[in-house]
């Protein structure tokens, strides 16, 4: 990008984005996420990436996260006997989310059984 190529404000000035130069791809990557309504990328991945290691090998055999939307973890689960589980263990799972993803972006979840 040359100089001609910086965006400037109304009066001539570089505009600060710019001026600060480049920035990390996991900061663009959260600003990105928040203005979706979802966690930062660092949840998302430790979620997502490792969803057994956090809520354990049995639920995670039968459960798999979806989406995370406005503070609602959805989890698709196996059959209607893993709902109603899950239902029943929701605060226990959002407790080890909270304690082992490093979040409190996560408060709720929404079971859905899989087709």
């Amino acid at each position: 990008m040359s100089a001609d190529d910086v965006p400037r404000d109304r009066v001539g000035r570089v505009t600060s984005r710019f001026r600060e130069g480049p920035r990390p791809v996991g900061q663009s990557i959260d600003r990105v996420l928040k203005h979706l309504h979802a966690p930062k990328a660092e949840v998302v991945e430790q979620v997502f990436g490792d969803w057994e290691r956090l809520v354990g090998e049995v639920i995670g055999a039968h459960t798999t996260p979806m989406k995370i939307e406005d503070g609602t973890l959805f989890l698709e689960v196996d059959n209607a006997a893993w709902a109603s589980e899950m239902e029943w263990m929701s605060e226990d799972i959002l407790r080890r989310v909270s304690e082992r993803a490093d979040t409190v972006e996560i408060n709720r979840i929404k079971v859905v059984i899989a087709r």
